[in-house]
C-alpha cells in the first residue's frame, strides 16, 4: 500500500473494513504501550451484545405468553376496562408478602365454560359485588314468596307447626335477606377498621387487609344472630290459635339455633386469633427483609430510568462513537454495536409486556399503556441471568470513561437526596471500600432476585402452616360446638359429658405423643423459628453421616416436619418436635465469619518468620479487600516431639457462609495464597516426617 494520509484513503462505510497495515495512520501504535482496546473491555463489549440479546429474548417470551392469554381473558378484560385500573400493575411480591393469612376461595369458576349457563355464571360471578348479590338474591325470594302470597292470599288457614304460614315464610325471607345483609355489612367493615387504625398506627392497610379476610367469619356471626333474634318473636307471636307459649319444636329448633350461633362466634374469635397470630409473626421475622428487598428493589428501578433517559438522550454512551478509531479491532465492534442498536430500540416495549404478565399472573387488570420500569427490573430480576443482564446494563451506564468501578458520587444523579443515594450506594458495596464492581453489582443484584424468591417461597410455606394451624383450631371449635349442642338438647348432659370424658381420659395414651408433638411443633415453627425456607443451617446432634451434624438447606416448612436438602442433593424430613431439643447454625443470619487453616510447620521456626507470614497475608488480604477483612491472627496449637509445631492462621471473611460455592472460592484462593506466602526465600517451609534428619535444633 502507497503511503499516502491514512484519512485520504477512500473506504465504502457500508461495509466491513479492516486495516492491515496502518504504519502511517493514526491508529499506528508503537511507542503507546497499549492495544486499542484492553481485554477488560473487550470483554465488556462481548458482553454488551449478549445483555441486548437477553433482553430481547426476554420480550420475545413474554410477548408469546401473553398472546396465548390474551384469546382467554378476552371477555373478562371487556369486563375489567369499565372498572378503576391503576397506572402501575399491583405486584405479586407485595400481595404474597401481605401480613393477613389469606384464605383461599370457596369457589373457583372454570376458565373454559362449557355451557351458555356455565358461561352466564361466570359473567356474573366476575361482575360488580351488588349485580351479583342482586342475582343471587332475587330467584330464592321469589321462590320463598310463592307460599308466602298463597299463604296470605288463597290459604290462610294453613299453618307450619302451629304457626301461620303466611308468618313462617316471613321468617325464611329474613334469614335469606339476613344472610345478605350480613355479607354487606361485613363488606363495609374494612374501611372504617382502615381510617381508625391510621389513628393509632401507620400498618391501616394491614388492618384493612384483615378486615377483608374477615369478612366471611363476620357475615355468618351477624346472621346467626339476626336468625337468633328474629326466631322466637316471629314464631311465638304468630301462633294459630292466639297462644304465644313457646312450643316444643320451637325450643329445640332454638337450641339448634343457639349451639350454631355459638359455633359461629367461636370460629370468628378463632379467625381473629389466627389473623393476629399470623401478622405478628410476619411483623417480627419477615418486616424488615420485605423492607429492605422492596427498597433495594425501588433502588434499581431509579437506576434503570436513569439509564434509560440516559440512552434515550445520549445512545453513544453505549457505542463507541470517536471518527478516529478505526482499528482493525474497532470496527467489528463498531459493527456489533450496530447490530445490538436495534435490540435496545424494543426495550421500551418489555415494561408493557411484563405488566401484562403481571396482571395476568394477579388476576388484576392492567392499563395497556403501563409500562413502568418497575415491571421491567421485576422480569429481569426473576431469573440469575436476567439479574447479570441488568447489573451489567446499570454499570456500563453508571462507570466514567477510563475507569472500571462506580463510586458513590456516580450514583447521585438517579435519586432524590443524597441520603437515599448513599444507602444505595451502600446496598451495593457489600465489601465498605468505597467502589463498586461490575462483578460486585452482579452479585448484589442476583442477590436480590434470589432474596425474593426465598422470602415468596418461605411465607408460602408458613402460609401453609397456618392454614394447618387454622384446621386444627377448626376442629377444637368443632368439638365445642357439638359439646355445647348436646347439653342443651341432652336432659341428662351431665352424664353424657362424663362418660365421653372417661372414654377420652381411658384413650389418652393413643394421642398424647402426638398432641405433644403438635404443641412442640408449634413453638417451634412460630415462637422459635431458627430458620427460614433457602436458608444454610448447620443442625449439631445425632444428624448427618456420622451422627454429628451436618449443614442442609431448608427445602420446606410444614407444621410438623421440615425438609431439608443437603449439600450432595439428598432430601431429609426432619420432625419439628426433635428440632426442637437441638442446637441449630443459622449461616444466612450469622454476619462476616472466620476461618481456621491448619498448618504444620519445622521444629525450629522462630516467631520473626511467623511474623512475616502474617504481613504477607495481611497484605494479601488487603489487596482482596473485597472478599477479607484485613485481619489475620496466627495461634500456636502443639509441639510434636521437638520436631514439628501446628499452628491456626485464622482469617475473615466480610460475609457469611450461606454461599457455599462463594465460600470454596475464597477459601481455595487464601490457601493458595497461603502456600506462595510459605514458599519465599526466607519463610520456613512446612514439615515433612521424612525430611526430619534434616531438622535444626
Amino acid at each position: 500500500m502507497d503511503d499516502k494520509p491514512y484519512d485520504d484513503i477512500d473506504i465504502d462505510r457500508n461495509k466491513l473494513h479492516v486495516q492491515t497495515s496502518y504504519e502511517n495512520g493514526p491508529d499506528h501504535l508503537h511507542g503507546r504501550g497499549i492495544s486499542p482496546m484492553s481485554p477488560y473491555e473487550q470483554h465488556e463489549q462481548s458482553q454488551r451484545l449478549d445483555d441486548e440479546l437477553e433482553m430481547l429474548r426476554a420480550e420475545t417470551t413474554v410477548q408469546r405468553q401473553h398472546s396465548q392469554r390474551e384469546s382467554l381473558s378476552h371477555a373478562r378484560s371487556l369486563v375489567r376496562t369499565r372498572s378503576r385500573t391503576k397506572p402501575e400493575p399491583e405486584d405479586d411480591f407485595d400481595i404474597g408478602t401481605t401480613p393477613v393469612h389469606e384464605q383461599t376461595k370457596i369457589y373457583q369458576p372454570p376458565a373454559k365454560p362449557s355451557t351458555q349457563f356455565a358461561k352466564f355464571f361466570v359473567r356474573i360471578h366476575e361482575s360488580s359485588f351488588l349485580v351479583r348479590y342482586f342475582c343471587y338474591i332475587i330467584p330464592i325470594t321469589l321462590i320463598i314468596l310463592i307460599p308466602l302470597l298463597l299463604g296470605a292470599l288463597r290459604f290462610k288457614d294453613n299453618t307450619v307447626g302451629g304457626v301461620d304460614l303466611v308468618w313462617f315464610c316471613i321468617w325464611l325471607e329474613i334469614v335469606w335477606l339476613t344472610l345478605w345483609l350480613s355479607r354487606i355489612i361485613a363488606k363495609c367493615i374494612p374501611y372504617p377498621m382502615g381510617i381508625l387504625s391510621s389513628l393509632f398506627t401507620n400498618g391501616h392497610k394491614m388492618w384493612r387487609d384483615l378486615g377483608r379476610q374477615l369478612e366471611v367469619p363476620i357475615s355468618l356471626f351477624f346472621w346467626w344472630l339476626a336468625i337468633e333474634i328474629s326466631f322466637l318473636p316471629t314464631m311465638t307471636n304468630h301462633h294459630a290459635d292466639g297462644n304465644k307459649a313457646t312450643l316444643d319444636w320451637e325450643l329445640t329448633m332454638n337450641k339448634v339455633i343457639v349451639s350454631i350461633f355459638v359455633g359461629a362466634t367461636l370460629n370468628f374469635v378463632e379467625k381473629i386469633i389466627i389473623q393476629l397470630i399470623a401478622i405478628s409473626f410476619h411483623l417480627r421475622t419477615y418486616a424488615d427483609r420485605i423492607e429492605i428487598n422492596k427498597f433495594e428493589t425501588s433502588s434499581l428501578v431509579k437506576l434503570y430510568v436513569y439509564s434509560k433517559e440516559k440512552i434515550a438522550l445520549k445512545d453513544s454512551d453505549f457505542e463507541t462513537s470517536s471518527p478516529e478509531q478505526r482499528s482493525g479491532i474497532d470496527s467489528p465492534m463498531k459493527y456489533i454495536s450496530r447490530a445490538g442498536k436495534g435490540a435496545r430500540q424494543a426495550l421500551h416495549r418489555v415494561g408493557n409486556v411484563a405488566g401484562k404478565v403481571a396482571g395476568d399472573f394477579t388476576g388484576r387488570a392492567v392499563s395497556k399503556r403501563s409500562n413502568h420500569p418497575a415491571q421491567v427490573v421485576l422480569q429481569l430480576l426473576s431469573s440469575t441471568s436476567g439479574s447479570q443482564v441488568l447489573a451489567r446494563r446499570l454499570y456500563r451506564t453508571f462507570t466514567l470513561e477510563e475507569a472500571e468501578t462506580v463510586l458513590g458520587d456516580d450514583l447521585r444523579p438517579a435519586f432524590d437526596n443524597n441520603e437515599e443515594a448513599d444507602a444505595a450506594f451502600s446496598m451495593f458495596d457489600k465489601d465498605m471500600n468505597g467502589d463498586i464492581s461490575m462483578e460486585e453489582l452482579e452479585a448484589v443484584c442476583v442477590e436480590i432476585g434470589r432474596e425474593r424468591k426465598a422470602i415468596t417461597a418461605s411465607l408460602k410455606d408458613l402460609d401453609s402452616v397456618v392454614s394447618k394451624l387454622d384446621n386444627l383450631f377448626l376442629f377444637i371449635v368443632a368439638i365445642i360446638t357439638i359439646l355445647v349442642f348436646i347439653s342443651l338438647i341432652s336432659t341428662s348432659a351431665a352424664g353424657v359429658l362424663t362418660s365421653a370424658g372417661s372414654a377420652v381420659l381411658a384413650l389418652s395414651w393413643l394421642f398424647s405423643a402426638t398432641a405433644q408433638e403438635v404443641l412442640q411443633s408449634i413453638v417451634f415453627v412460630f415462637i422459635k423459628h431458627p430458620f427460614d425456607v433457602g436458608d444454610r443451617v448447620t443442625i449439631y446432634g445425632n444428624t448427618g453421616a456420622f451422627g454429628k451434624g451436618d449443614d442442609y438447606f431448608v427445602k420446606e416448612i410444614s407444621l410438623l416436619f421440615t425438609e431439608f436438602k443437603k449439600m450432595e442433593g439428598h432430601v431429609v424430613q426432619a420432625p419439628n418436635s426433635y428440632l426442637n431439643t437441638l442446637f441449630i447454625l443459622n449461616q444466612r443470619r450469622s454476619g462476616g465469619l472466620a476461618e481456621a487453616v491448619p498448618v504444620t510447620m519445622k521444629f525450629g521456626t522462630t516467631v520473626e518468620q511467623l511474623e512475616g507470614l502474617r504481613v504477607k497475608l495481611l497484605d494479601f488480604v488487603g489487596s482482596e479487600n473485597r472478599e477479607y477483612q484485613h485481619n489475620i491472627l496466627t495461634e500456636l496449637k502443639t509441639v510434636y516431639e521437638a520436631y514439628s509445631i501446628s499452628m491456626n492462621v485464622v482469617f475473615f471473611y466480610k460475609s457469611n457462609w450461606q454461599n457455599e460455592l462463594l465460600r470454596l472460592q475464597r477459601r481455595n484462593k487464601f490457601i493458595c495464597a497461603l502456600m506462595v506466602s510459605m514458599q519465599g526465600p526466607s519463610q520456613s517451609l512446612p514439615f515433612h516426617p521424612q525430611h526430619n534428619q534434616n531438622l535444626s535444633f
